[in-house]
């Protein structure tokens, strides 16, 4: 019987694969898309003037210094663009030119990040719970949250971030379940324990806070184990100083910026705790800007985005939280997980550090939340818990598909009580422009210009020889001469009707149990 449950799930795995990779080929490109690829395309032109001035005496040209994206690593992109580069010539076709079909294969690299994450997950539950039945329900969750899955199709920077995080934490529990266990640590698995962190922080510096999560885990380890800090550090003295050089150096390698003065990695982190960016997000009805949060913000949106299931699990563990601690190896990894999941949204809060468009820049905490939340659940009650996954997995299987591309737009059951368009943040990242524009091409309107802002969003999958007149949505509020389309998505919904425009076309979704209908994007005519 076993045998039968574990094939059923590798198949499970193999179709979620496939399924899951083709359709990130399929859906439309994000807002940050395209600034990913100039971070690229900087770092590239940056490495290439810091070689021509070590070897050619060139000047390194400010612009580059000076660059308002330049706090961003190559890690991911060293994965993805080589990727990139062979499944864009598979996808490019008549529908999509060559630079969407570039933005477009990262989906299937962001993906797979995505999957991997999945089995990573899987094998931290099977050491808090040694259950195949728990483990596998517990993937499954998190493999088909529509929250998650709808980010893994596109999302270029927070689901390799996040990925990355769950993998840094899978590795760190293996190392401190050989010191419970007494077993020796490779110095090849140090290595790859400090290439994986530097990987994690080269994706966004704000993984710095990863370290205090090793911390956490290193305190409540000399806590079970009785070991004085003096003495590890004396027994293990190597394999840290092996940790700490590898990690600084592969940093150092990952960032072309620090190249031109390491001590700019301080400079980092400094300068993305309070980002540039001061958008407002609508939380809950009130406009919270990015570098002015109330302390609400986070709560309120965990509130609304986690699945009951997992809610429900959290809220039980001053109930579970005995029975999951009984004995060394689960004090430091459930301890771990759940003193990281309470310790870094507080620094966040407390040091105001600048977060906008919903959880993105915390996702990186779902995966933990998420272990918290099943494993408390499940030690509760095991009736409760497989009730409770089978009507979520149900629920989550059918609008992963009613939703489709929207998923990330999800809301769990208890918000959809209230009126969720208008107090919360939407479609905030363009995906419905791919729509819009297929709405486009079935017109005949030649000679009108297209205003649309971000336009990747759109262009890409326009024929240049009918579509080749394209301007800022901003310039819908000049004298920008007429008549023109304008395509009014991302937080440009939350703005009226202009000025002699009408729309001709909405896309958008329903949730189950919930009435209103999510606008995601429209398409105005303006005379």
């Amino acid at each position: 019987m076993t045998n039968i449950k574990n094939r059923i799930f590798y198949l499970f795995l193999f179709i979620f694969l496939i399924v899951g990779s083709i359709t990130s080929l399929n859906v439309g490109i994000s807002h940050d898309e395209w600034h990913e690829e100039e971070n690229w395309k900087y770092n590239i032109a940056l490495s290439k003037n810091i070689k021509n001035n070590i070897f050619s005496n060139e000047e390194i040209n400010e612009n580059l210094k000076n660059y308002k994206d330049k706090y961003y690593g190559i890690g991911f992109q060293l994965i993805s663009q080589p990727i990139q580069f062979f499944v864009k010539k598979i996808i490019k076709d008549e529908n999509i030119d060559d630079f969407g079909a570039k933005l477009i294969s990262k989906h299937l690299v962001v993906f797979l990040f995505f999957f991997l994450s999945g089995i990573s997950l899987y094998l931290i539950l099977k050491k808090i719970i040694n259950n195949d039945e728990f483990c596998y329900a517990g993937v499954l969750l998190y493999l088909l949250y529509p929250y998650l899955f709808g980010q893994s199709l596109f999302s270029p920077k927070d689901i390799p971030f996040m990925s990355a995080w769950i993998f840094c934490t899978y590795i760190s529990f293996n190392i401190f379940e050989n010191l419970i266990e007494k077993k020796n640590t490779s110095f090849n698995s140090i290595i790859i324990f400090a290439i994986a962190t530097s990987f994690l922080l080269s994706i966004r510096v704000t993984g710095i806070l990863i370290l205090a999560q090793y911390l956490i885990s290193f305190v409540i380890y000399l806590n079970v184990s009785n070991f004085k800090i003096l003495d590890f550090l004396k027994k293990f003295y190597k394999k840290i100083i092996v940790f700490i050089l590898f990690l600084f150096s592969f940093i150092y390698f990952l960032y072309p910026l620090y190249w031109l003065n390491p001590f700019l990695f301080v400079t980092a982190i400094q300068e993305m705790g309070r980002f540039y960016n001061d958008v407002c997000t609508n939380t809950l009805g009130t406009c919270m800007y990015a570098k002015d949060l109330p302390p609400t913000y986070i709560p309120i949106w965990l509130s609304v985005k986690l699945p009951f299931v997992i809610l429900l699990g959290v809220l039980l563990l001053p109930l579970t939280e005995k029975k999951i601690f009984t004995n060394n190896k689960n004090n430091i990894f459930f301890g771990t997980i759940l003193a990281t999941s309470i310790l870094i949204p507080l620094i966040l809060i407390f040091r105001n550090v600048t977060l906008y468009d919903e959880l993105r820049h915390i996702m990186f905490l779902i995966p933990l939340i998420f272990i918290l939340g099943i494993v408390s659940l499940y030690i509760f009650s095991k009736k409760i818990f497989y009730t409770l996954f089978f009507i979520s997995i149900s629920i989550f299987l059918i609008e992963n598909i009613k939703i489709h591309p929207y998923q990330y737009v999800w809301f769990n059951l208890p918000s959809r009580a209230i009126d969720l368009t208008s107090k919360f943040e939407l479609e905030y990242q363009g995906i419905s422009g791919k729509e819009i524009a297929k709405k486009i091409s079935t017109m005949d309107h030649r000679a009108n210009c297209i205003l649309v802002s971000p336009q990747h969003s759109v262009k890409p999958f326009l024929k240049r020889d009918k579509f080749n007149c394209f301007a800022q949505w901003q310039m819908i509020d000049t004298n920008y001469e007429r008549p023109f389309l304008a395509v009014q998505h991302v937080r440009n919904l939350k703005k009226s009707m202009p000025y002699k425009c009408e729309s001709i076309f909405e896309s958008g979704f329903n949730l189950l149990f919930h009435k209103k209908k999510f606008i995601t994007g429209k398409l105005l005519e303006c005379t």
